[in-house]
């Protein structure tokens, strides 16, 4: 399980390191009336719900977490690039859901909160019929979201978790048409962003993004 967590990690953060810079360049230190922002260092998405649709989830959250934080511009987001030469490094003892943490202090240093997430499960199956009317005008089948979230606090002696908590969303969509053909380029289409599966992830990537802002605005102030 660890061994797998560090390979996948890895090519997730090069994957990551390779994506264009779009707006991921926009962040700054400082809010318009001088107060800094957190500093917050943003992983790439660790995907083990091993769902089957054509192209990288990983990519695809990360993507969309790390855009929704740049546009509410209340972090100072380090780069992917130097997230990616960061994370490329760790070795599968460096398991940031385990128990054994203090790594993360070292490892991130400068940083002030670091975060991790973790899909586990995105799982499309045949909605539960209820047998009222209701079941023949909605979809016929449901998506199962659950993200899984950790977020360190790094400005003390010691990493302290401030955020531990798995999101977790039903969404109603019509049985997307060959899924899991092979597509890397898919999620990055407008076709894709205005379907129902795509509508979804985007409301999923939003809640998510919501937790993560709100825990490291909240330790801030304190």
């Amino acid at each position: 399980m660890l061994k797998r967590f560090g390979l996948i990690f890895t090519l997730c953060a090069l994957l990551f390191g390779c994506a264009s810079k779009g707006n991921y360049e926009t962040t700054t230190r400082f809010h318009d009336d001088g107060r800094a922002k957190p500093s917050v260092a943003f992983t790439p998405v660790f995907d083990r719900s091993e769902a089957n649709v054509g192209w990288s989830l990983s990519e695809e959250f990360t993507d969309q977490l790390r855009s929704r934080l740049v546009k509410r511009k209340n972090f100072y987001l380090t780069s992917p690039f130097e997230i990616s030469e960061i994370v490329s490094g760790l070795n599968r003892e460096n398991n940031p859901f385990g128990k054994e943490i203090n790594w993360i202090k070292e490892t991130f240093k400068g940083q002030e909160f670091v975060v991790f997430t973790e899909l586990v499960e995105h799982d499309i199956h045949g909605k539960t019929p209820k047998g009222n009317f209701i079941d023949k005008i909605t979809p016929s089948s449901e998506l199962t979201l659950t993200m899984r979230i950790r977020v360190f606090d790094l400005r003390g002696t010691k990493p302290v978790v401030i955020l531990q908590e798995f999101v977790h969303q039903d969404h109603l969509i019509p049985r997307p048409l060959n899924i899991s053909d092979p597509n890397p380029e898919k999620w990055k289409r407008v076709t894709f962003t205005v379907s129902p599966l795509g509508i979804a992830h985007s409301q999923f990537a939003k809640e998510v993004a919501k937790r993560i802002e709100d825990y490291i605005l909240l330790s801030k102030t304190q």
